[in-house]
């Protein structure tokens, strides 16, 4: 009767030790089950689209932390090779690119001052190229490519559309030729000879009798 007890006790002992083992094992899969499948739900599902982005500033960088575009309502100088600074001349907004030194080499913006909108290329030390449009209802534009030594402009203002080709003491070639500049264009020239008197600011943009003429009246 005792021995027969103290089996059937033993084979109760076994049949709950296999019980304990089965939950065990259960409550350890049942929350990694939960797991992956909250998981395969997740990327099944694709992130929802950002309608709109309010920002001041957005900085892209490559592999090495340089920045190489800086979209921004208020931008910075514009910093050269050697550390140089160029001036803006006015607050402005919009796309700059630099190159792998972080040298700026062009940008597409708005200035306040002016309210123009422009398309820059640079080289390392300075602007090469300018492609601008004014804001008034004229239509004001202009394209203008140079080097060092010489450059060539295509504009189009109040005074008519012409090609100028200039060197360092000048316009040598433009056509047609302006002969008259306007009085509100004179106004601005007169200024700037006062400011920059050895830049020859006029004679960059018409012919050296056209800015004698207006210059001297």
């Amino acid at each position: 009767m005792s021995s027969s007890l103290e089996t059937r006790l033993a084979a109760c002992e076994r049949a709950n030790s296999r019980l304990r083992r089965i939950v065990l094992a259960q409550f350890l899969v049942w929350p990694v089950g939960a797991l992956v499948l909250a998981g395969v739900a997740l990327a099944d599902r694709s992130p929802a689209p950002v309608a709109s982005i309010k920002a001041r500033e957005i900085a892209i960088v490559d592999g090495k932390g340089v920045v190489r575009a800086r979209l921004s309502g208020d931008l910075p100088d514009g910093v050269m090779a050697n550390g140089h600074v160029a001036k803006r001349g006015s607050k402005a907004a919009g796309l700059i690119l630099y190159d792998e030194q972080g040298i700026e080499r062009g940008g597409y913006v708005t200035q306040d001052t002016g309210s123009n909108v422009m398309l820059t290329l640079d080289s390392k030390y300075r602007q090469a190229a300018l492609f601008v449009a004014g804001p008034d209802q004229e239509q004001a534009s202009a394209l203008r490519l140079w080097s060092t030594a010489s450059g060539i402009e295509l504009r189009s203002d109040d005074m008519g559309s012409r090609m100028s080709v200039n060197d360092r003491s000048g316009v040598i070639l433009q056509q047609p030729v302006i002969s008259t500049i306007s009085a509100e264009a004179c106004g601005e020239y007169r200024a700037l000879a006062v400011q920059y008197p050895k830049e020859r600011i006029c004679q960059s943009r018409f012919t050296e009798a056209a800015c004698t003429a207006c210059l001297t009246h």
